[in-house]
């Protein structure tokens, strides 16, 4: 089936002008029969299967070859589609006459003994491997007929809504199974498709939200599986190579749907570099930029944007825990391992309900931001839908410090309005304090006088004093420069927000182009730091910094140890930190110069972007837009190493084991 409807779609959008196919979206008498054929044998082949019929092997063969065969001479002139149409079919014919038995039955439920569970778990196993099939086809032409535009005959995309209506409904006994066992989640899962009932005069827009739903029942259908968990235990034995590769898959399927002619403005795909470049900067949360997000990519687009930025934010590995948590298992003990390394938590009993936490907390102050920002958008002269739309994104990008701006000017336009200025700043420093600063406020606000630990001491300290300097340095170099024109109070939040910006957030209420060299440099040294660890900020981290100056003052008093209110930090956090910051640096210096080397850029500017770049903060001077296509891929890889962190990538590039043995001690000259 999935074979046969490829196949169909294919060679309607095959252009062979003066072949048997036609040009695109043309239907000629040969492309009718060949549909027709197609047709017949899907059904004859699922009568066979259903009768158990021995002979229907030969004429799923024969369909297949025939496909091969007919797709063959379409590779000359139109070489994609009719090669996918070619791998497909020879994969169904290999597995038709060289059949393999590759999964096998499931080893227990995610919750032993509920026969809820079980019921779910039976199914599965009888139709689990057919409807996801089912669902993967659906998805794949669900993006041809919206992302690739492949068509525009109605008739097309009325098939692709029938087929995507009845891979949908296939999964019913699931979400049976599941409200039966009384998963509120399940609410979340079937939200696209109460939302259709908004948009039944736009068929791509049904079938974008059937997509959404079907992705999300593939999840739940695949978590099923042995393989699944297999996957995770391999990953959750090495935390860092696991987040390396969510955020590489990320942008991986951001590069994919940005490059979709859907997403484009113009209607002509995105080239891939820029594609993979925006993608990489959304799922690495840093906001920088070669193309004009409002002016390049349409709603399709920002969309794809805004997911990739929330997905980036929170983070796969906990937004996956979640998920894990949502189907109603309990962690094992390497995924709490695995959670605790990544959140550098002290047990796995904090790392479990701080994953609920997490998304919890992100998703409430995101909601009060988008409500307070649509407010801010209807009183600039912006309809309610529209306001809210605009709310939605920027309260994400903000929180999540994306940086993403759905306004050319990013925050210029709100230079002279407090209150926009107030709520940005809230919710990048909200989301620059980490989420355990995070869930010791919610303590105190529910009244629990727990004594504060050190880290959240030390971050609240540190964040505050960091936003008052930045402030007062922003005040001092540009009084008369952009702030010159401003009245106080326009002077006094706009140095807020520049100075919280710094944090890692990316957003601008002034123009940077024109700022002096000395804002310049103070900018690239905050941009740096970043903010608290555990947070959407990037940079070294405060408590990095910290860590080392304390180490700095323990040394010069005699005594080489870093106290913070009264507790001893451990060694190994010092030698972290000094890693952290060494290969930041190394890395930073050797961008640098790989970009002097590649790029005719004053040193300023590509100094600047090369830092904020290294601490995902996303601000620009104007270097990025004017980068060839060596410069954009150096941007790309240090943003994501940036993102995934220096120390992470050691980890994965050389994982050692710590040595028993001990050496005579040396001493050298240092300084």
């Amino acid at each position: 089936m999935g074979a046969n409807l490829f196949s169909a779609f294919a060679q309607l959008a095959v252009d062979m002008p003066n072949g048997y196919f036609g040009g695109a979206d043309q239907v000629t008498e040969w492309g009718r029969l060949y549909v027709m054929f197609l047709l017949a044998s899907t059904l004859l082949v699922s009568w066979g299967y259903v009768r158990n019929h021995p002979r229907v092997v030969w004429l799923v063969a024969l369909t297949g070859s025939l496909s091969i065969g007919v797709f063959m001479a379409a590779l000359a002139v139109s070489p994609i589609i009719p090669a996918g149409a070619i791998i497909w079919n020879l994969a169904v014919l290999a597995w038709t006459l060289f059949p393999l038995r590759l999964s096998g039955g499931r080893h227990g439920s995610a919750l032993p003994g509920r026969r809820r569970e079980d019921e779910l778990d039976g199914w599965s196993r009888r139709n689990g491997a057919a409807v996801r099939h089912v669902l993967w086809v659906s998805l794949i032409l669900n993006v041809g007929v919206v992302g690739f535009e492949l068509s525009g005959q109605d008739v097309v995309v009325i098939a692709t809504m029938a087929f995507s209506l009845v891979a949908s409904a296939l999964t019913a006994p699931a979400i049976g199974a599941l409200v039966r066992e009384r998963r509120l989640w399940v609410l979340v899962i079937t939200v696209p498709l109460f939302l259709m009932a908004f948009f039944l005069g736009s068929p791509k827009v049904l079938l974008l939200l059937l997509s959404f739903y079907q992705f999300a029942m593939l999840f739940v259908l695949s978590a099923r599986e042995p393989i699944f968990n297999d996957v995770l235990d391999y990953f959750y034995e090495y935390p860092a190579l696991l987040v390396l590769t969510t955020f590489a898959t990320l942008t991986a399927v951001g590069t994919l749907l940005l490059s979709l002619p859907a997403a484009s403005a113009s209607g002509v795909p995105v080239s891939p570099v820029d594609a993979f470049f925006t993608a990489t900067s959304a799922s690495c949360i840093t906001g920088l930029i070669v193309l004009d997000t409002p002016v390049a990519f349409t709603t399709f687009g920002h969309v794809v944007i805004l997911a990739l930025i929330q997905m980036g934010g929170i983070g796969i590995l906990v937004l996956s825990t979640f998920a894990t948590l949502l189907l109603g298992s309990r962690l094992g003990l390497r995924a709490e391992r695995a959670l605790e390394e990544v959140l550098d938590l002290p047990g796995s009993q904090s790392a479990y309900s701080l994953a609920k936490f997490i998304v919890g907390s992100t998703l409430a102050i995101e909601g009060l931001g988008a409500a307070g920002l649509t407010a801010v958008y209807m009183r600039h002269g912006e309809s309610f839908g529209e306001a809210l739309w605009l709310g939605v994104f920027h309260a994400i990008s903000a929180f999540c410090h994306a940086g993403f701006a759905l306004q050319s000017d990013s925050l210029v336009m709100f230079q002279e309005d407090p209150v926009a200025l107030t709520i940005f700043s809230l919710l990048v420093t909200l989301g620059s304090v980490g989420f355990l600063v995070l869930a010791v406020a919610w303590q105190w606000l529910r009244g629990e006088r727990r004594r504060v630990n050190v880290q959240a001491r030390l971050i609240g300290f540190a964040t505050v004093a960091m936003i008052a300097a930045g402030m007062v340095l922003f005040f001092i170099c540009e009084w008369n420069g952009v702030l010159a024109e401003m009245s106080w109070t326009d002077r006094i939040f706009n140095a807020l927000m520049q100075s919280v910006t710094l944090r890692s957030s990316g957003f601008n209420s002034v123009d940077t182009e024109v700022l002096s060299s000395a804002t310049v440099w103070f900018m690239m040294f905050f941009m740096f730091i970043g903010g608290a660890p555990g947070s959407t900020a990037g940079g070294i981290k405060l408590t990095t910094l910290l860590v080392l100056l304390f180490a700095v003052r323990g040394i010069a008093s005699g005594t080489p140890r870093v106290v913070f209110f009264r507790r001893e930090i451990p060694q190994a956090i010092v030698y972290r930190s000094a890693g952290i910051t060494v290969i930041s640096i190394l890395l930073g210096f050797l961008l640098l110069f790989l970009l002097l080397l590649t790029q005719s850029i004053p040193f300023e500017m590509l100094a600047f972007e090369a830092v904020s770049a290294l601490g995902t903060v996303g601000l620009s001077v104007g270097a990025t837009s004017q980068l060839n296509d060596v410069g954009k891929l150096l941007i790309v890889l240090v943003i994501f190493i940036g993102r995934v962190g220096p120390l992470a990538l050691a980890l994965v590039l050389g994982r050692g084991q710590p040595s028993r043995l001990s050496y005579p001690e040396a001493r050298i000259m240092v300084g």
